[in-house]
């Protein structure tokens, strides 16, 4: 479900080229979707643990690593201000870990935006281990922002990958949202796999293929019925193709500004995220990954 009173959109940086990138996406999209921005960073506690020995890091090294921190944060919000000079920003440093800092901060946030890749002065919040915990445990879509150096796409369309599952609902939910709201097309993808349909079967003569066909297209269309009655601005290109889910998203992905997936699937259908989908949309789409989770 679209959080309407959690307009907030918050980006995670760690000191980064590719989180800087990521948080000047971040900003882009606010601008568009009118919503303001918070750029947030992670200091490691003071006292952590390595096997059964506690090692403390000294008072002024913390310090450093905070102020270092600060620095960062801020120069990313006067840059983002310069650039959108009509965007709220706000900026944010806290004693916390990566994920539990995201976590928490997406029970009142639109989006969070995590890179895909880093090596930042600070704890990594980019894909990895921290990214993939905030994906399986955020309360709002989270974007994997995927550092393609691409030219502008911002009259690209939106593409959304659609199983017929309730997590594919509100990935379906939150696309039609943001297409409507960044005022370009979308593209709604059903992949379907023919081994699973028919049970390993197909020998000639004994599938009916075109039946099979039409059952896909109509899974498609029920699952977009009624989003085009609610957003009547939003054009809608439907696509349905037999094959990898992973591998016509990511194709899709080239020719796309926003790439809008679920958390799982159904009916024997390959999850779409958080699992050989996900893997393949992080490390080789060619544009942002949002995943939207059902809020159960």
């Amino acid at each position: 479900m679209i959080l309407a009173n959690h307009q907030r959109i918050v980006v995670g940086v760690d000191g980064s080229t590719s989180s800087a990138r990521a948080a000047q996406w971040a900003a882009a999209t606010a601008a568009r979707l009118n919503s303001p921005l918070h750029v947030v960073s992670a200091v490691q506690d003071p006292t952590f643990y390595m096997a059964e020995s506690a090692l403390v890091v000294p008072a002024e090294v913390w310090q450093q690593q905070r102020r270092t921190a600060e620095d960062i944060v801020d120069n990313l919000a006067a840059s983002i201000r310069e650039s959108h000079p009509g965007l709220a920003v706000s900026t944010g440093v806290d004693t916390a870990s990566a994920t539990d800092l995201l976590v928490e901060l997406s029970h009142t946030s639109r989006l969070l935006v995590v890179g895909n890749s880093g090596s930042g002065l600070l704890i990594s919040i980019l894909l990895g281990s921290t990214a993939r915990y905030v994906i399986d445990h955020a309360r709002c879509p989270v974007v994997v922002w995927r550092d393609t150096h691409a030219a502008d796409r911002s009259d690209e369309p939106v593409v959304v990958g659609v199983d017929g599952s309730a997590t594919s609902e509100v990935a379906v939910e939150s696309a039609f949202d943001i297409a409507s709201h960044l005022g370009v097309p979308l593209v709604a993808v059903h992949a379907w796999d023919a081994v699973s349909r028919t049970g390993g079967v197909t020998l000639p003569g004994l599938i009916d293929w075109p039946a099979l066909e039409l059952e896909e297209r109509a899974l498609l269309a029920e699952s977009l019925a009624g989003w085009a009655d609610k957003y009547p601005d939003v054009t809608v290109e439907h696509v349905v193709r037999q094959g990898s889910a992973a591998r016509t998203l990511v194709e899709l992905s080239a020719k796309s500004q926003l790439v809008v997936v679920g958390s799982h699937g159904r009916r024997g259908i390959k999850r779409l995220m958080l699992g050989s989908t996900s893997s393949n949309l992080a490390h080789h789409g060619r544009c942002p990954v949002l995943i939207c989770r059902n809020s159960e």
